[in-house]
């Protein structure tokens, strides 16, 4: 029998076919995305130690999650993470409405355009020493907590009252998680807090601007207009986002 010759095969188009499945699988392909949580930190600021109070219990929000991601809350286990954010709403507003408050919910303290004229005055000082000496430090810092007490000052003339009332400074929400908690549990947690303190925050909004504050705040990323930057001012002191989140621990 003669011999055939075994004709070759064409793999010229073989790359054309192998980018096109490459490029479909790429396009087809979904893939899972952490959640993040964008956070401004502050910058440090090196000072001279201030014999500053210890931070009183009653104003510690503690949320922990351990490495089986069971939740407390002020060392009460929460089944339900939606119970979070209920608590939280309780944490920012018992002391509000009470004459009276209960004991494990922090204080509130009240600031007036006098008081905040008297802390402005002082700080200037300060600043004005600290200059002479040149402690730059000092100076940005004195001087940051003299725009504080000024946008202060703004929001109680935009309040329309003689005073403001506002949480007390040392009130904060403090995280603290495991090495081995689930990631999907320490974004659960930011879920709740954000919740509520929106919640809270377009409830006040609306009852003096007749908006909520998400609204406000959108406009003002996109217009950044004067009146918006105090409306939002005054909101954020009144409830205020203090959130620690402690080392995770073994």
């Amino acid at each position: 029998m003669a011999n055939r010759d075994i004709p070759e095969i064409n793999a010229g188009s073989m790359a054309d076919i192998a980018f096109l499945l490459l490029l479909f699988f790429l396009v087809t392909t979904t893939m899972d995305k952490d959640q993040a949580y964008v956070r401004s930190i502050p910058k440090k600021i090196e000072i001279p130690p201030e014999d500053l109070p210890d931070v009183q219990k009653r104003n510690i929000l503690a949320i922990k999650a351990n490495s089986q991601n069971q939740l407390m809350v002020r060392n009460v286990v929460f089944s339900d993470p939606d119970m979070i954010s209920d608590f939280i709403l309780r944490f920012y507003q018992t002391s509000e409405i009470k004459n009276k408050p209960e004991e494990n919910f922090p204080l509130y303290s009240t600031a007036t355009a006098g008081l905040c004229d008297l802390r402005m005055a002082e700080l200037d000082a300060k600043i004005e020493e600290a200059d002479k000496v040149g402690a730059s430090d000092l100076v940005k810092f004195f001087s940051s907590a003299l725009e504080e007490w000024n946008k202060k000052k703004k929001a109680i003339k935009l309040y329309g009252k003689t005073e403001l009332r506002e949480i007390d400074k040392q009130a904060h929400i403090r995280i603290e998680v495991q090495e081995a908690t689930a990631y999907s549990i320490f974004t659960q947690i930011h879920n709740e807090i954000e919740e509520a303190i929106v919640e809270l925050r377009n409830t006040k909004c609306k009852e003096l601007f007749g908006e909520p504050y998400t609204l406000v705040k959108q406009r003002y990323n996109q217009d950044a207009d004067a009146r918006d930057k105090e409306v939002l001012d005054l909101i954020e002191i009144l409830y205020p986002a203090r959130i620690v989140e402690v080392t995770p621990k073994n």
